[in-house]
């Protein structure tokens, strides 16, 4: 019987599990849908190597310290996004974009002599070199393989009152995995559509579960990886946004590697996020890789045209991903979301059946909820209810105890 059962290989889940090897003593095991590690963290790269980040790119060390202390710990090298204060906006697809500074309210300045502010498009972010999924590698690299467990979906948790069983769906066939303790370092909304509970969970729980919106849950985001960076040599930092109805990507932005003092700009690359919500990328399907090109070279001149200058072309629609999105994440999208949804509600902070099972993911935190802060914020909390050497204090969250059924 495993000591503690990690569901979810995002950053959450595997800065647990570097916690508990670390502690020594524990036997702990990951389990992890995706056949890969990192959940939303993407990394793709072209054949030369050139990193594309497709998930989580940023973060803030103004105010996102537990990232930027970890990012530091693990030696990893960093760049700034290139941010010069200015972006390319293209509002009508029959005429060129122009060139407009930010102003302190995030609106686009109208005067085209507005001075510029270095970092206002960004807000100072910073970008891991070789792609976030260095962090995602750097943590992995000591846990032993045999305790990371991937295409492991999880179908079903079950309380027998002093252990967990975990039924999962692995390569056709169920495994079941008892634990002493359980943490679900998964999004709660893809829980509450996905995996069964017994005994039922409490009723304010199961409703902040279903309410709670994932994070990236409808986002598509493009990569494209070229020979030269020819909005580099226009004097351009590739900050773009597009607002017109035709739109294929509403913001786009350099994603080069650090500059090189024998080759200025090796291989270079432009990201962007998909203007299109998820309910309609279907169909643009087929005539996305020529509406994408169309778009590139629109902002950024023929240049993007030339056919040797394209080497490489990525996509990711996060929507189509079921460990990711659910049917209510785009029914709330198409209804007009939020934008960046309130995290980190206190019902995550309690531990259920009496300190049985406990829950993670960046949607639980308290503080940067949706961001790589988040979740390891929600990691550390994790950590400290597991490795605390007093018992669990929280009420058994469960249908009966809310009912009134004394614990």
């Amino acid at each position: 019987m495993l000591d503690v059962a990690i569901v979810g290989g995002g950053l959450c889940g595997l800065a647990l599990a570097h916690s508990l090897q670390a502690a020594k003593g524990l036997n702990w095991a990951l389990f992890e849908a995706r056949d890969r590690l990192g959940g939303r963290v993407l990394t793709a790269r072209s054949p030369a190597g050139t990193p594309v980040d497709l998930g989580a790119t940023w973060f803030w060390p103004g105010h996102q310290p537990n990232v930027t202390r970890l990012v530091e710990a693990l030696g990893l090298a960093t760049l700034p996004q290139p941010d010069d204060g200015r972006v390319l906006h293209l509002h009508d697809a029959t005429q060129p974009p122009r060139l407009a500074a930010l102003q302190a309210d995030q609106r686009l300045s109208e005067d085209e002599h507005a001075p510029a502010h270095p970092r206002a498009v960004h807000g100072g972010a910073m970008r891991v070199v070789g792609g976030t999924d260095a962090l995602i590698r750097a943590i992995a690299r000591p846990l032993p393989v045999a305790r990371l467990n991937l295409a492991h979906r999880l179908l079903t948790v079950h309380d027998q009152g002093d252990h967990v069983v975990l039924t999962f769906s692995h390569q056709g066939q169920t495994r079941q995995v008892l634990a002493k303790r359980v943490v679900l370092a998964a999004p709660p909304r893809v829980l509450h559509t996905s995996v069964g509970f017994e005994p039922a969970l409490a009723p304010d729980l199961q409703a902040a579960m279903r309410d709670t919106p994932t994070w990236m849950a409808t986002a598509a985001k493009a990569g494209q990886v070229f020979r030269h960076a020819f909005w580099r040599e226009a004097g351009l930092t590739g900050n773009a946004w597009v607002t017109h109805a035709q739109a294929m990507l509403s913001e786009t932005f350099d994603a080069c590697g650090p500059d090189e003092p024998a080759r200025a700009y090796p291989e270079a690359a432009l990201a962007g996020f998909a203007a299109l919500p998820a309910a309609q990328r279907p169909a643009f399907e087929r005539g996305r890789p020529l509406l994408l090109e169309s778009q590139v070279v629109q902002l950024f001149g023929e240049a993007a045209a030339h056919p040797d200058e394209l080497v490489a072309s990525f996509w990711q629609d996060w929507a189509t991903e079921d460990s990711t999105c659910t049917a209510l994440d785009i029914a709330q999208e198409q209804a007009g979301a939020v934008d960046h949804p309130a995290y980190g509600l206190p019902v995550f902070a309690e531990p259920c059946w009496r300190g049985r099972l406990l829950w993670g993911s960046t949607e639980t935190a308290q503080r940067g909820g949706g961001y790589l802060e988040g979740a390891l914020g929600a990691a550390a909390r994790l950590r400290k209810q597991l490795l605390s050497d007093a018992p669990a204090q929280s009420r058994p969250r469960d249908a009966a105890n809310d009912a009134g059924v004394p614990a």
